[in-house]
């Protein structure tokens, strides 16, 4: 699987969340405090467990243009490489010998 085939989760211990005060979208972990920008919280929102980052860059295209791809894969890495993001494990497929019960 490709660099854009992989689908981002939050870390354990990671959320996003709002702060009032700033009127802002925010990442909360157990660090701190990371404040995001409307495009950084749409890829944040985005990194469900099931969008991959192809699919990312196509969401955002809908809404910010022009998106480019390599600031979206950038940002996903800074965020990986600060353990924000984890890459999520794809689904174990059911194999005859698990059967339906």
């Amino acid at each position: 699987m490709g660099a854009d085939g992989v689908r981002w989760r939050l870390s354990g211990g990671v959320r996003l969340g709002h702060d009032p005060v700033r009127d802002v979208k925010v990442l909360l972990h157990p660090e701190g405090v990371l404040l995001l920008n409307a495009t950084g919280a749409a890829v944040v929102a985005l990194c469900d467990g099931h969008t991959d980052v192809s699919g990312i860059v196509k969401r955002l295209s809908r809404t910010y243009e022009p998106v480019v791809a390599q600031d979206v894969r950038s940002f996903l890495a800074r965020l990986a490489e600060r353990r924000l993001i984890e890459p999520a494990r794809a689904p174990r497929a059911r194999g005859p010998e698990q059967g339906d019960g």
